[in-house]
């Protein structure tokens, strides 16, 4: 049993010095160069990788780790193999997403530097696999079947890396998230809510696949602050400025978690749930939490609207109408069912 008191102490030093290490590393006029060997290292690897790894084949339901925390209805229509419907989206959207996908990838190149660069200061580092690889993404997959209440299932993880902490040579799950809503936007909601509940679900997915209860979730906004400061520029809003107090807003918060046995068994109890449903091929009712997921599924939505049944319908139609008339009218959940409902109305029209 670890101690509330111990992992808050060791929660505030790793996230100072995971911190500072990023921060000396970035201010160093050395970051901008990347060693020969260890970036053809770096990706030689990535080369090594690109292929299709299917997963085995034993008919068990596989969670991803980082889909843990989809709609049940898009994990039942994937495991009955549902042909998804593709469509467009956004323009931008596809744009945040590749830049997503490129500053990981430079995020990780930078860490497997830092030790060159940085010396004994590179508190944190990349780990290496059996086979000597960096371990993160596909070289440290794993893929673990679970059974929980009588129901099989399987986690594949892929995290973005597993870190060594020198201090006391212990491992550490690390995922890396871009925020494109604006420094002081995200600052903002991590100061009142902290790291968001869909990435802490994938974290505890990730700890069940590797046995590491604890690690760092790191978000970054893609935003930055002025080159110079801008407290003084009145032609910068109060509200657009980013630099407070003589120094730029952070622009980087790294979070320590650490995941209880509660964690992991309340995520295990609700995929086995999402599997059993799977196994009994029995279609589930959408409820109103599911539409505010909508969204993020870019694959499934019409096979959801065109299948839902009048009971279910009336049932979203009777619960809409008492959010309207409450305290969440034109809040973000009334408005993800209002949209799913309008949708749903041009589908059957």
């Amino acid at each position: 049993m670890v101690c509330i008191n111990q992992v808050t102490e060791r929660a505030r030093t790793i996230e100072r010095e995971f911190a500072e290490q990023l921060d000396a590393y970035y201010a160093s006029p050395a970051s901008g160069f990347h060693d020969n060997a260890i970036a053809r290292r770096f990706y030689e690897q990535k080369l090594r990788h690109l292929t299709f790894k299917p997963y085995p084949d034993d008919g068990l339901v596989t969670f991803g780790a980082s889909g843990t925390d989809k709609c049940g209805l898009e994990v039942f229509f994937r495991n009955q193999r549902v042909k998804p419907q593709k469509s467009d989206d956004l323009p931008f959207r596809g744009r945040q997403r590749r830049q997503g996908s490129a500053v990981i990838e430079y995020v990780q190149l930078d860490l497997v530097h830092m030790r060159k660069r940085l010396g004994d200061r590179a508190r944190f580092t990349i780990a290496t696999t059996d086979e000597g690889e960096f371990a993160f993404e596909d070289a440290a997959q794993q893929r673990v079947v679970f059974e929980y209440g009588g129901v099989k299932f399987a986690i594949t993880a892929k995290p973005d890396g597993l870190l060594t902490y020198h201090l006391d040579n212990s491992r550490l799950l690390f995922e890396y998230k871009t925020k494109a809503s604006g420094i002081r936007a995200m600052n903002s909601k991590l100061d009142y809510s902290g790291p968001q509940a869909d990435h802490l679900r994938q974290v505890t997915a990730e700890s069940l696949v590797f046995g590491i209860r604890e690690g760092i979730l790191l978000y970054e906004s893609t935003q930055k602050p002025s080159w110079f400061s801008d407290e003084d520029n009145a032609s910068v809003t109060k509200g657009a400025k980013t630099w407070r107090d003589g120094a730029p807003i952070p622009d980087i918060r790294p979070f320590y978690f650490y995941i209880t046995d509660e964690m992991q068994d309340a995520l295990l109890r609700d995929l086995a749930r999402q599997a059993r449903i799977v196994y009994e091929g029995v279609k589930p009712d959408v409820t109103a939490d599911m539409t505010t997921k909508c969204g993020f599924c870019p694959y499934f939505g019409g096979h959801c609207q065109a299948s839902l049944s009048a009971e279910n319908l009336a049932e979203l139609q009777a619960i809409e109408s008492r959010m309207a008339r409450s305290n969440f009218a034109g809040k973000r959940d009334h408005r993800s069912l209002r949209a799913y409902l309008d949708q749903v109305a041009e589908v059957t029209a």
